[in-house]
């Protein structure tokens, strides 16, 4: 099913990954987990998608959190970066999975250094995992998407067990209703598919056309944790016993707030959507994201520059502790 029970007891939720293998070695050790991904205090590790992207060894995260999942000890869901996989969409930063190079930032000639896949076996194997990964999780006290918790677009799922299957069928709804406006049919593709509101969220017109992962884009993220709270009056949660679930995403390119100036202002990722909500302050209706942009390490490298830089890393939301730890250590 698509929407399956997420494990109970204490978890570790673990952000975007994109590719970032070492990163993920250097933060499950941190975390304690074995390379079975047991922990001595019977924690267990979720992961909210994007395992793979522009990162320098996503066939290694795939083979890690793979065999983690195999072992019981971690579950995972699909992101928008593995649906495109699946859906054998060819987009900025997935050569890898063709066996290609790729040229990953804007203006540079040379070829990134990415594990590549070698062959056919290679792919099924990959796809065959992928294709078995639901795209939400809940309990509770807790539920995990990646991109964003739609409720209309959560129960239309929770009858269905393949999303390629899902996703094609809502697609064709769509194209059926024969919408003619250019952006407007964006809008429809993207807000009234729920494998798409799962995977990467609502969006809106945006104000102008803008450049961002690799094409020239018409459409926006929206922060739909405000909008949801203002279409239904809501207020943020106290600290009350009678809380709603925590919701855990990724997919929005948080950022650490340690960036020198003259990297702040180069905006790889367009304006920040969490304004004074801050790096690690919980969102409004319990949301919280964790997608702490260790996607932008290929831009590091790309620009010799430190890991961190940029403002990136790698975290683990500690539930129900809520504490939030990098690869690199830093504790919050």
């Amino acid at each position: 099913m698509l929407v399956q029970r997420l494990f109970e007891g204490p978890v570790d939720l673990i952000g975007d990954v994109h590719g970032e293998c070492g990163a993920l070695l250097e933060l499950l050790d941190r975390l304690g987990y074995d390379a079975d991904g047991q922990h001595p205090d019977q924690r267990c590790l979720v992961f909210v998608g994007d395992l793979v992207d522009r990162g320098p060894d996503s066939p290694g995260v795939v083979r890690l959190v793979r065999h983690l999942v195999s072992r019981g000890t971690a579950q995972c869901i699909l992101g928008n970066h593995e649906l495109n996989v699946l859906l054998n969409l060819r987009k900025h930063g997935n050569a890898w999975f063709f066996g290609e190079p790729e040229s990953l930032c804007k203006g540079m000639d040379r070829k990134s250094c990415q594990v590549m896949y070698g062959g056919d076996e290679e792919r099924r194997e990959c796809l065959a995992f992928l294709a078995s990964l639901p795209l939400a999780l809940e309990r509770p006290d807790l539920r995990v998407v990646h991109a964003q918790w739609h409720e209309e677009s959560v129960q239309q799922l929770r009858e269905l067990g393949d999303a390629v299957k899902a996703y094609a069928h809502f697609k064709r709804q769509i194209e059926e209703a024969g919408i003619e406006d250019t952006v407007e049919k964006e809008l429809a593709f993207q807000n009234h598919n729920p494998v798409k509101v799962a995977t990467s969220g609502t969006e809106e017109r945006a104000p102008e056309v803008y450049f961002g992962g690799g094409k020239m884009r018409r459409l926006q993220r929206c922060c739909w944790w405000e909008k949801l709270e203002q279409a239904n009056g809501m207020k943020p949660e106290s600290n009350g016993s009678h809380q709603k679930p925590l919701t855990v995403i990724g997919h929005y390119w948080r950022r650490l707030p340690e960036v020198p100036d003259e990297l702040a202002r180069l905006q790889l990722t367009g304006p920040s959507m969490f304004g004074h909500s801050g790096s690690f302050s919980l969102l409004p209706n319990r949301v919280m994201c964790i997608d702490y942009s260790v996607g932008l390490r290929y831009e590091e490298r790309g620009r010799g520059i430190l890991s961190g830089q940029l403002g990136t890393g790698l975290g683990a939301l500690r539930f129900p502790e809520m504490e939030i730890l990098f690869e690199n250590g830093r504790q919050v």
